[in-house]
C-alpha cells in the first residue's frame, strides 16, 4: 500500500521524493498549491527488493487508477525523477517534471569508489551511529552554499530522519546499479519518447550534477528547462516561490508540439 498526503483541490500534481527523501521535502511546495491544486505526495521509504522505475511505478499507477486521477501532473525530485518519467507514460498523466536529476552519470560528481563503500550493511551502520550534526552536516552539498537549514522549518529533522529511514539498499543501489541502467536508458532518451510535455528544473549550485550539461541534454531532447540561480540540488525546498511559479504555468500552458 502506498502511503500518501493528499490536499487541496484542482488540476493534480504529484509529487516524488528523492532518496533519501520523504513528503517533507514538498511541503513547501505543496503549501503554496493547495489553494489552485490537488496536491498529492507520495512516500516511497517502504523497503522493496527492485529499485528500478518499472517496478516501483506499478504500485503508484495502481494508486492513480483508485484515485480516479486523470491530466496529472507528476514531479520527480531526484531519485524520484525517473519514476516521474515512467509515470509519463501512463495515460491517466499528462505531464512530468524532473528536479535535479541529470540523464546519466556521465555528468554526476559521485565518486567512483562510492559504489563499493556504499553497501546496505555500511549505510545500516551508518544510519544507526551517525550523529545528527554529522548528517546534516554531509547533507549541506544537496543545497547551494548560502542556504541554511534554519530557512525551512522542520528541515533539520527532516534531513536526520530521512536519512535514519531510508532504505540501505536503495541508497546503495543509487550510486550503483542505477548508473548502469542509465546508461543503457538515459533519461534524456526516455524524454524524447514521451508523448507529453517535460519540464526539467536544476540549481545552479547542484553539487551531484552539472546543471548546464544537464539542463541543454533535456533541451535537445524536447524538454523544457529552468535554471534556478539561486539554489543546490533541491531547488523546490530552496527556492519554493520560484519553483511553484515555474510549476504552476507548465502545468496551465498548453501541451507543446513534441
Amino acid at each position: 500500500m502506498v502511503e500518501f498526503v493528499d490536499e487541496g483541490a484542482g488540476p493534480v500534481i504529484v509529487c516524488v521524493h528523492g532518496i533519501p527523501g520523504s513528503v517533507d521535502w514538498f511541503g513547501a511546495v505543496a503549501e503554496r498549491l493547495t489553494s489552485r491544486f490537488r496536491v498529492i505526495r507520495l512516500d516511497l521509504r517502504d523497503p522493496v527488493e527492485d529499485f528500478a522505475a518499472p517496478a516501483r511505478t506499478a504500485p503508484l499507477a495502481a494508486l492513480f487508477e483508485e484515485l480516479d486521477l486523470s491530466d496529472v501532473t507528476v514531479v520527480g525530485h531526484s531519485f524520484g525523477a525517473e519514476i516521474a518519467l515512467e509515470l509519463a507514460t501512463l495515460p491517466r498523466v499528462a505531464r512530468a517534471v524532473v528536479i535535479g536529476q541529470s540523464p546519466d552519470y556521465t555528468v554526476a560528481r559521485i565518486p567512483g569508489f562510492a559504489r563499493w563503500v556504499v553497501r546496505p550493511w555500511s549505510v545500516r551502520l551508518a544510519q544507526r551511529w551517525t550523529p545528527g550534526f554529522v548528517i546534516r552536516l554531509g547533507n549541506r552539498t544537496l543545497f547551494a552554499p548560502r542556504f541554511r537549514y534554519a530557512s525551512v522549518p522542520g528541515l533539520s529533522e527532516a534531513v536526520v530522519r530521512d536519512f535514519r529511514s531510508a532504505a540501505p539498499a536503495g541508497l546503495a543501489y543509487a550510486v550503483g546499479e542505477r548508473a548502469a541502467e542509465f546508461a543503457a536508458r538515459p533519461l534524456d532518451a526516455r524524454v524524447a519518447a514521451l508523448d507529453v510535455p517535460v519540464l526539467a528544473v536544476h540549481g545552479r549550485h547542484d553539487h551531484l550534477y552539472d546543471a548546464t550539461a544537464t539542463l541543454d541534454r533535456y533541451a535537445a531532447a524536447g524538454a523544457r528547462t529552468h535554471l534556478v540561480e539561486h539554489a543546490g540540488h533541491s531547488p523546490q525546498v530552496e527556492q519554493p516561490d520560484e519553483f511553484v511559479t515555474v510549476l504552476a504555468e507548465f502545468v496551465r500552458s498548453e501541451p507543446v508540439e513534441r
